[in-house]
């Protein structure tokens, strides 16, 4: 949906970055939290979870399914996940997270 838009992984990546700022409000799209602990901090928090947390799959009570990390209560939504799929666009999530 992006790249005819003329976004490059490098674009879709920093836009999905983001959700690092609020959370998802289950009556209002079905899914449910916030990504990061802080979700009021504009950081690079969201790919330092998304690298390092466990995330266990759920279905929200709205039906949708996400991901949780059980210790901090964060989520993150199976498109966030994938970008850790391919390895074009793991290679920006490791960038920002490590600056």
């Amino acid at each position: 949906i992006f790249h005819p838009k003329g976004f490059t992984d490098k674009d879709i990546v920093a836009l999905s970055g983001a959700h690092t700022v609020g959370h998802c409000h289950l009556d209002r799209s079905g899914f449910d939290g916030p990504w990061t602990e802080n979700p009021l901090a504009f950081d690079n928090q969201y790919f330092k979870d998304m690298l390092s947390l466990k995330y266990e799959s759920e279905t929200t009570a709205k039906g949708c399914p996400q991901h949780r990390n059980k210790e901090k209560g964060t989520m993150m939504l199976i498109s966030d996940l994938a970008l850790l799929e391919d390895p074009a666009f793991k290679e920006h999530v490791e960038k920002y997270a490590a600056d």
